[in-house]
């Protein structure tokens, strides 16, 4: 055994225990540390380890700063390292947002947990405990070996594969970045390998956060498509793309297995599998056919706030712990309920939702632009705070000011003798009677994931992220149809999606067409469930985003009507005040984007440190 001591942190074992299958992992005692010849006796000691290594997934995605905001669909309001990362002032000395733990993709982070799962790989069969704790934990250790690769493969390209308990010591401790293509190939031999060992591991039987066989195979769809898509396509790529044509080492980032059709066969295929068998899992109805869109609203809303068929891989968050996942509605909700406004949406996601017809929202539709609230589809209603929304109370010391609980983010005239400046400003805005230093620039809070306990934001709720949900799966499949031109077979899965949200189905036969409504759809779909940062780099959006490149809100203005006298308190009213809804700039963050972003830099730090790496693309050497 190469390593001494582990440090294991027991106390972490709930953190992914909600509801557990087992409750003795609850009422396991705390300690510090356990000697390696130690360890492989016990089983409980063995998975405290394993616990550990889940804990690389401490904040998941709900933490005080969203990856959502470092792409176009939000502003961190509290600006910090996003304004760097949103400029492409990233450097091989400032990797903005992705330097922080809280991004989950540090370099250092992820290596020292796959040196866990190496050390599991090499050891756990020769444990001293049943065979049945070995198979799991083994099977565990690759499928997480594989989502740790795949996580840096996303960000950085071809990586070192360290596949063994490597001391610094050792010769080989110096590892130069493998090519994408066996960075590809390891992580579905990976695969394969948990996927034989996690065989009998389903929802029903496993611990829930642990990995199971879907799990498993979700991975391999994930990996399969990105490995498929316009990013990492040589021809593509460097057409698009003149930094990466002068590029000189081109076998780090492109995939150049079979062809493109072979590439997009092997995604469909993987995706049909776990369709085909979906092993427990399965697409969400939304409350099903037949709603208002009030009620479709409600229903995808509730859906996000709990545990459904659809969880394949996620981290559950307790409200016992102080966490970072049970603070969402604190983080983020509005700055007149006490919470912190963190990261709000911005008006190119809130222009991307379809009118309730399926029509495409235009400002420059007289009728879109006198309402842009009203006869919308229901995902918008479902994701989206925006001015006259009802929500809940307010907090007791608000309420006096707004009894009503109605978002506030505009300007009100009371007194038809105000002048503009004069008005009064929402409970919700940067000025209003609320904490306005948490307040929103573009006009929006989120909504999705925000269900504040006993309807007090700042109360801890119980919650779940999902890091893989079976909707990703079909997405796949589509994306992958229609990379093989298989347009009906596109269509009819795109349409199962598109239905149960209420939305009609799509009926063209453009291939170019299609696509962009399919992206749209899975923008949309899969909202702040950091998916869009890798889908805008994937499909080389860059320069075509307008969030990635501009960043906008709205201005919200009430007047009067000619003959309403003066207002004792404000509310939302249309027969009292006129409505007039304005874009605007926002400017406490400059965005601009640049190609070197396609793919982070390696640190200086750890390039110093092994001078076998190669940097990334318009990073310098």
């Amino acid at each position: 055994m190469n390593m001494k001591r582990l440090n294991i942190i027991f106390a972490l074992f709930f953190l992914f225990a909600l509801n557990a299958c087992n409750d003795d992992f609850l009422n396991t005692q705390p300690q510090t540390e356990i000697s390696a010849d130690v360890l492989w006796k016990e089983n409980a000691l063995a998975e405290a380890y394993m616990y550990d290594i889940y804990f690389t997934f401490q904040d998941a995605g709900f933490t005080e700063e969203l990856q959502a905001s470092a792409t176009d669909e939000a502003l961190f309001t509290h600006g910090r390292e996003f304004r760097e990362t949103n400029a492409g002032a990233v450097t091989d000395v400032n990797l903005g947002w992705f330097s922080k733990t809280q991004s989950g993709h540090q370099w250092e982070r992820m290596y020292k947990n796959i040196r866990s799962c190496n050390d599991f790989i090499e050891n756990v069969d020769n444990a001293e405990f049943d065979q049945r704790y070995k198979t799991q934990l083994k099977g565990e250790a690759y499928f997480l070996r594989a989502y740790f690769f795949h996580r840096l493969t996303r960000g950085f390209g071809g990586i070192p594969l360290q596949l063994k308990l490597t001391q610094i010591t050792d010769d080989d401790f110096k590892l130069p970045r493998s090519s994408y293509n066996d960075c590809i190939d390891q992580i579905l031999s990976d695969i394969d390998n948990a996927a034989e060992l996690l065989k009998d591991r389903t929802f029903a039987n496993t611990q829930k956060g642990r990995a199971t066989l879907a799990a498993v195979l979700a991975l391999k769809v994930r990996v399969l498509t990105d490995a498929a898509s316009d990013l990492h396509d040589e021809a593509t790529a460097t057409a698009k793309v003149p930094l990466f044509a002068s590029y000189p080492n081109k076998e780090l980032i492109f995939y150049t297995k079979g062809s493109r059709e072979d590439r997009w066969r092997a995604a469909k295929n993987a995706a049909r599998a776990l369709m085909d068998n979906p092993l427990g899992h399965g697409l969400s109805t939304y409350g099903g056919e037949g709603l208002s869109v009030e009620d479709k609203a409600q229903a995808i809303w509730d859906f996000f706030t709990k545990e459904s068929e659809e969880s394949i891989f996620s981290r559950y968050f307790i409200d016992t712990k102080d966490e970072s996942g049970t603070k969402m509605p604190l983080f983020n909700g509005p700055s007149g309920y006490h919470a912190w406004g963190g990261n709000t949406p911005v008006q190119d996601l809130v222009d991307a939702y379809a009118m309730e017809d399926g029509s495409k929202f235009d400002w420059n539709n007289p009728a879109h632009k006198a309402a842009p609230y009203k006869n919308r589809e229901p995902r918008f209603y479902a994701s989206i705070m925006y001015d006259g929304m009802k929500w809940i109370q307010r907090p007791a010391d608000y309420a006096v000011n707004d009894p009503t609980g109605t978002i506030q983010t505009g300007y009100y005239q009371t007194d038809p003798a105000q002048s503009k400046d004069a008005y009064y400003a929402g409970m919700d805005t940067r000025t209003g009677g609320g904490e306005n230093w948490n307040a929103t620039y573009t006009g929006y809070y989120l909504k999705k994931f925000i269900s504040p306990a006993n309807g007090d934001h700042r109360n801890k709720i119980n919650c779940l992220f999902p890091f893989i949900r079976y909707t990703e799966v079909v997405m796949c499949y589509v994306e992958a149809c229609i990379g093989l031109n298989e347009l009906d077979e596109a269509r009819t899965y795109l349409n199962i999606l598109r239905r149960r949200t209420g939305l009609p189905d799509v009926t063209t036969n453009d291939k170019a067409e299609l696509t962009k409504i399919y992206q749209n759809e899975r923008r949309l779909e899969l909202l702040f469930e950091e998916h869009r940062y890798w889908d805008v780099r994937r499909w080389l959006l860059g320069n075509e985003s307008l969030g990635l490149n501009s960043l906008q809100g709205v201005e919200v203005i009430a007047t009067l009507k000619p003959g309403v006298g003066k207002q004792e308190r404000y509310e939302h009213d249309e027969s009292r005040w006129d409505y007039t809804y304005t874009v605007i700039p926002v400017i406490q963050e400059k965005r601009a984007w640049v190609d070197k972003c396609y793919f982070l830099p390696i640190h200086r730090d750890e390039m110093n440190r092994n001078s076998e790496l190669k940097q990334n693309p318009g990073y310098g050497d």
